[in-house]
């Protein structure tokens, strides 16, 4: 039973399922339709839908262990394609002067990716709860009380992580710490 939770707690807490969800979300919040459909169209056909097939097809190869990427060897390889991809997706953002919370948003995600991959070399940080940490600043700043809800959410998060073994504890105090980090400058700058 604790097995299926963790399953459903880790699913639920996915960075390819939080973090569209979150742009397209946003998105819709700060842009006008067409606008906000044509930017996420770009951010998650530009960046989650080419990674996720790249991912699916690299499990299905032997590429990659698992969905989660957990192999901390063949993450370094999936950091790159994603790092690219999402400097790309930036790059046209701030080119086209969108929106400065999108701007921000999309920089600091980066600064994430590029953080992590430096930090994965050494230990490989939990990048469910990094990019559900920097959420929650994002969150924070459109709903104080969303915020602080979907950042208790890391809790049980964290221990489905280490449930699964996916990881221990350290990996997920660094992922965790990363997502703060990142999402404090966003706080700070927004």
């Amino acid at each position: 039973m604790k097995t299926t939770i963790a399953k459903v707690i880790s699913t639920v807490g996915h960075p390819f399922l939080t973090v569209p969800l979150f742009a397209v979300f946003l998105l819709f919040s700060i842009e006008s339709t067409q606008r906000a459909i044509y930017l996420s169209l770009l951010i998650v056909g530009g960046i989650f839908l080419p990674i996720g097939v790249r991912t699916i097809w690299g499990v299905r190869k032997g590429t990659y262990t698992n969905l989660d990427v957990s192999d901390q060897a063949q993450r370094q390889k999936w950091f790159v394609a994603t790092i690219l991809l999402l400097l790309l997706v930036t790059i046209i953002v701030w080119a086209t002067n969108q929106a400065w919370t999108l701007r921000l948003a999309l920089a600091c995600a980066l600064g994430l990716l590029l953080l992590a991959q430096l930090v994965n070399r050494r230990i490989k940080a939990s990048m469910h709860l990094a990019f559900h940490a920097f959420l929650g600043f994002l969150v924070l700043s459109l709903n104080w009380i969303a915020g602080v809800c979907f950042l208790l959410f890391a809790v049980p998060l964290a221990w489905s992580r280490i449930h699964l073994g996916r990881h221990i504890w350290k990996e997920v105090v660094v992922g965790m710490g990363l997502g703060t980090l990142l999402g404090i400058a966003f706080w700070i700058l927004h």
